[in-house]
């Protein structure tokens, strides 16, 4: 029997911006996807989500007949198509992942459990994509390199979200830490080696990834000189965020952090919830504060001073209905 796990992520600067090959700042937080691959007698991948509550038997025939047809839809930009097929089969893209590998690699039946404990928009797709291209190429005794189960998580990443990811997020939950990344340049590992008393808090919406890339696509291909001026202008903001991190200077991060909400902000990405989030954060003392990750919903991060500000500023999410979280951060990648 082999298991994996993969870490959850939280993007500090780079959001949508790293889709066009600007900086990205991203690390792992201790929430964690688990996967067991245990060997059966029957000629099956029997895989078993717990958590989504999804369950399926599936022949090689059966699994690679989807996988074809997947790939192909892909290959044509369909992703509604493929949307409806995983709507109305319950077919997770981790599966995907798996047919892919045993299509590579030849087929031999596995039963699959996994198991998320990553709160819904930080990074719970790809910590899974990697959890699981790791396992099953342990179990087949294949090489599984990080840049190989990165690669892999990808793929799931594309399938996920119905387009071309940036590449931060399979690659922070696959190596862990903190990393700074750029598309044209791949990963650089950052050294952080101080506490950053950072609060997640949760909108209560579902983040809507796929939408709002699609959304910031559209307005750069009618409005490029606009866009592209925003694109630019939070890639400075990241720029000047390294700094900060590098100077261990909270307040200039905090100040920054801001900055890039508002920055953003601009292309019509937050939500009145995010917004709310973002002023109780600065109302009651905290350093700054921002969305993470696919905006359009999903979790903000809010920086404090210390952790008795973390206490004060928790209690007043709680009394505006919203849940909050500390998470250790930095932690290992991929394992």
């Amino acid at each position: 029997m082999i298991t994996a796990s993969a870490p959850g992520k939280i993007i500090l600067f780079g959001e949508h911006a790293v889709v066009y090959n600007k900086i990205g700042i991203a690390c792992t937080i201790n929430k964690k996807f688990s996967v067991k691959i245990s060997p059966i007698k029957e000629d099956f991948i029997v895989f078993n989500a717990k958590d989504l509550k999804v369950k399926h038997s599936l022949t090689k025939e059966c699994l690679f007949s989807f996988l074809e047809k997947i790939n192909d839809l892909e290959k044509n930009k369909k992703f509604e198509e493929i949307k409806e097929i995983r709507r109305k089969n319950k077919f997770p893209p981790s599966l995907f992942i798996v047919a892919n590998i045993l299509k590579k690699y030849g087929f031999i039946g596995m039963k699959i459990e996994s198991e998320s404990k990553i709160p819904k928009n930080l990074g719970s797709s790809s910590a899974a994509f990697a959890a699981i291209s790791l396992g099953v190429l342990k179990y087949l005794g294949k090489k599984h390199s990080k840049k190989i189960v990165s690669d892999i998580a990808y793929q799931g990443d594309v399938l996920a979200h119905s387009g071309t990811p940036s590449g931060i997020d399979n690659t922070v939950v696959t190596y862990g830490g903190y990393i700074k990344y750029k598309k044209s340049e791949g990963i650089k590992p950052l050294k952080i080696d101080f506490k950053i008393p950072l609060l997640i808090v949760d909108s209560g919406q579902k983040a809507e990834t796929a939408k709002t890339v699609s959304y910031i696509r559209k307005q750069r291909k009618e409005k490029p000189k606009r866009v592209n001026a925003i694109l630019n202008s939070l890639n400075d903001i990241s720029k000047r965020a390294l700094k900060s991190l590098h100077n261990r200077d909270l307040d200039e991060m905090g100040k920054l952090m801001v900055e890039y909400y508002k920055t953003l902000k601009k292309l019509n990405v937050s939500t009145p919830k995010l917004d709310r989030i973002v002023k109780i954060a600065i109302a009651n003392k905290a350093l700054g504060a921002k969305p993470t990750g696919g905006w359009g919903g999903g979790c903000c991060l809010v920086l404090a001073r210390n952790q008795r500000d973390i206490t004060l500023l928790k209690k007043k999410f709680k009394k505006a209905g919203f849940n909050s979280f500390q998470a250790k951060i930095g932690v290992e990648g991929v394992k």
